[in-house]
């Protein structure tokens, strides 16, 4: 008996692995809901709104958050979102908006038009003093139903297609909040949007600051319910306290890895994938709070005193570019020589100047490649015969403290430039030279602006490639910036993270355009139920 039992037993045991190896032969690996993703993110969110975000963090848990009438799809092109589809006229006057169906905002109200006219024209309110405003200025918004809309321009504007990837936020939230009052609510921290995950909770330390977000899975996402159930976000004053996180594994990704830093990690659990970035790396100068930078010949000296080349190899590992243009990648190639330096003659001319030449640099001390590179181009300068200190700030101050009030004599940041076809207008437009234009290097040139406002309009490529090189060759004569390079992004993902494929992006934050279609959690499924 003993004996029958074990032939059964072992005979069950051989079925079921022959049925197994059966099923492996008809399924595939699928992606199943479940898992916490946890990233690290530097710095501490202050408006978690799309009209107000100024740091990378503001930016990354807008993407989360909220969506807009469009979306990009992590190969830098753009989707339908909220919007069904779209229309262009052939004049380039009028966008078509249609809104897809039974649209809803996870508290349950319905998501329609109304939204969308009120969250544009509180990007042109000039009280709430949003970094979009720029964007809209000339454009009227119509409503036509409850699902249709109509955007009138003035003039045709070839880059106001990126413009309807501005997240909608809720009227029924928003409309008691004064527009004096917008930027103080608490609403900017608890937000409500329609993206693809929703604040479950917020964890603040003694003094007031986020130092952790909840995310909970918005089932309600029009693109999808994300696989992952949650996203936990944890916020740090810098990268070496992410990277002892990311080490001792309380941590599974962040965007904030320096390069020379993926050595450090532990290649058998973290993969880092690296992305196309279209951001500039720039010295801006203010010569209103130094006068010596007034002079074209001293701004191309301190230019000529920067080996571009040793930056991008010592500061980024070789994961960037060096460049001599305020234009992104996809439009002006990159340097591949350093044909600006030349330390001697910039050293002559300095020497050879009526007055020392004294110039602080200011930048931010929460990215280590900023302060590396400030570092690094002070000893330049120096070795040229200038005289120059650092200043350094946190991030979180940066606008109140020094972009606002335009308080630098050359600040070192960063510029991102969106879209496969970008607007330069809000950055070396002289309108923008005051807060909150972007023109941080206060650049006036009525040839380059009346430029700026022709390739708005251009539908034709080619014309738009002829004046986007007459704009770069005239900015480069007026010297208003030392651009440096264009890095690479690298964002660290746990190995088991499946989904990803971003290849190219225009912010940081755009690495989470795709979340909802990542996933940890796989089952397996026959071939013929697979999509």
């Amino acid at each position: 008996m003993v004996v029958w039992c074990i032939f059964i037993l072992i005979g069950l045991i051989s079925l079921l692995a022959i049925i197994r190896e059966i099923n492996k032969s008809f399924s595939v690996a699928a992606p199943t809901y479940g898992g916490t993703l946890r990233e690290g993110i530097i710095g501490n969110p202050r408006f978690i709104n799309p009209l107000l975000a100024q740091t990378d963090a503001d930016r990354d848990i807008v993407t989360l958050t909220y969506s807009g009438l469009l979306r990009h799809d992590g190969e830098g092109n753009l989707i339908p979102a909220l919007a069904e589809k779209y229309e262009i006229s052939s004049d380039g006057l009028q966008y078509t908006v249609y809104l897809k169906n039974n649209l809803m905002w996870p508290d349950g109200y319905a998501l329609t038009a109304d939204d969308v006219v009120f969250t544009v024209n509180l990007a042109k309110n000039p009280q709430i003093q949003s970094s979009k405003r720029a964007n809209w200025e000339g454009i009227e918004i119509e409503k036509i139903d409850d699902k249709t809309l109509r955007f009138h321009l003035k003039k045709a504007y070839s880059p106001f297609i990126e413009n309807l990837t501005l997240g909608i936020v809720p009227k029924h939230i928003w409309s008691d909040i004064a527009p004096s009052q917008f930027s103080l609510v608490e609403l900017n921290t608890n937000a409500i949007g329609a993206g693809p995950y929703i604040i479950k909770s917020i964890n603040k330390n003694s003094r007031g600051s986020i130092v952790s977000i909840k995310l909970e899975a918005n089932k309600k996402f029009v693109l999808g319910r994300p696989f992952i159930n949650n996203i936990q976000l944890y916020f740090y004053p810098n990268e070496e306290t992410i990277i002892k996180n990311l080490q001792n594994a309380f941590l599974d990704s962040s965007g904030a890895v320096s390069p020379k830093e993926i050595e450090s990690l532990n290649k058998n659990k973290i993969l880092a994938h690296t992305m196309e970035l279209q951001r500039i790396i720039a010295i801006f100068f203010n010569s209103n709070n130094n006068k010596n930078l007034a002079s074209v010949k001293i701004r191309n000296t301190l230019n000529q005193s920067i080996d571009k080349n040793f930056l991008v190899e010592q500061i980024l590992n070789n994961f960037g570019v060096p460049t001599d243009s305020p234009l992104p990648l996809r439009i002006i190639k990159p340097a591949n020589t350093n044909k600006s330096y030349n330390p001697q003659t910039a050293q002559k001319s300095i020497l050879n100047n009526k007055e020392p030449l004294r110039i602080s640099i200011t930048t931010t001390n929460n990215i280590p490649e900023f302060t590396k590179a400030a570092e690094l181009i002070k000893k330049m300068w120096e070795d040229a015969g200038a005289t120059v200190d650092i200043k350094t700030f946190d991030e979180n101050d940066l606008e109140q403290l020094v972009i606002g009030p335009r308080r630098y004599e050359a600040f070192l940041y960063g510029e991102e430039i969106i879209g496969k076809n970008p607007d330069l207008f809000a950055f070396w437009h002289s309108s923008q030279r005051s807060h909150p234009g972007l023109n941080i290097a206060l650049y006036t040139n009525s040839k380059v602006d009346n430029l700026l406002e022709k390739v708005r309009a251009e539908q034709n490529a080619a014309k738009q490639k002829e004046m986007y090189e007459e704009i770069d060759k005239e900015i480069k004569k007026d010297a208003p910036a030392v651009f440096l390079y264009s890095p690479f992004y690298i964002y660290i993902t746990p190995k088991n993270l499946k989904g990803f494929n971003v290849t190219t992006i225009n912010t940081a934050s755009e690495r989470f355009e795709t979340i909802h279609k990542w996933y940890l959690n796989t089952q397996y499924i026959w071939k013929i139920f697979a999509k």
